[in-house]
C-alpha cells in the first residue's frame, strides 16, 4: 500500500491503495485498481528518483518522476503499511547507476490551443451529461471536431 501523487497549478490527487492490473499502450499505461485507477502517458516521464527525507517521525520514502522539463509527473510515497522489503526491491530493480545529483532539462513546450465548435456546443453538453465514464470524453470531442481545452 502507498500514495500515489499527482498535482498541478490547479489541484492535487492524493489516492491510497496498491498499484495493480497494469495495462501498457502505445500511447498510454493504465493501473486499473479500486483505490488507485490512473491513466499514464510513460512518453513524457523522462527522470525518476527514489528519495529519502529524513523527518522527525523517520525517513519518508519516495519515488518522483519528472518530465522533460523538470516538473514533477507522478509520486509514490511509502507508508507505514508498506511493504518496505518489496520497495527495496523496487528501486533496486529501477535503478540504473546513474546517481547524479542534477538534472538536465527542456524548455516546456507550448500548451495546446482550444479548439472549439461553436456550432457543436449544446450537443457537447448533451453528450457530455450522458456520459457514464471519463473515457468517453475524448471520443466526444473528436466526434465534435474539438480538442479537450476546447470542449
Amino acid at each position: 500500500e502507498v500514495m500515489a501523487l499527482t498535482r498541478n497549478a490547479s489541484c492535487v490527487h492524493e489516492r491510497v491503495g496498491t498499484y495493480g492490473n497494469y495495462k501498457s499502450g502505445p500511447h498510454a499505461a493504465m493501473i486499473l485498481q479500486p483505490e488507485i485507477d490512473l491513466r499514464l502517458f510513460p512518453s513524457h516521464w523522462v527522470s525518476a528518483f527514489a528519495v529519502e527525507t529524513e523527518t522527525d517521525a523517520g525517513v519518508k520514502r519516495s519515488i518522483q518522476v519528472f518530465d522533460a522539463a523538470g516538473d514533477a509527473v507522478h509520486k509514490i510515497h511509502l507508508r507505514d503499511t508498506s511493504n518496505h522489503a518489496a520497495w527495496a526491491e523496487v528501486i533496486a530493480e529501477l535503478a540504473n547507476g546513474d546517481s547524479s545529483d542534477t538534472l538536465e532539462v527542456a524548455p516546456r513546450k507550448p500548451a495546446e490551443t482550444p479548439k472549439v465548435n461553436h456550432d457543436k456546443l449544446d450537443l457537447l453538453r448533451s453528450e457530455w451529461s450522458k456520459m457514464t465514464d471519463t473515457h468517453q470524453f475524448l471520443r466526444l470531442t473528436s466526434k465534435l471536431k474539438m480538442n479537450r481545452l476546447g470542449a
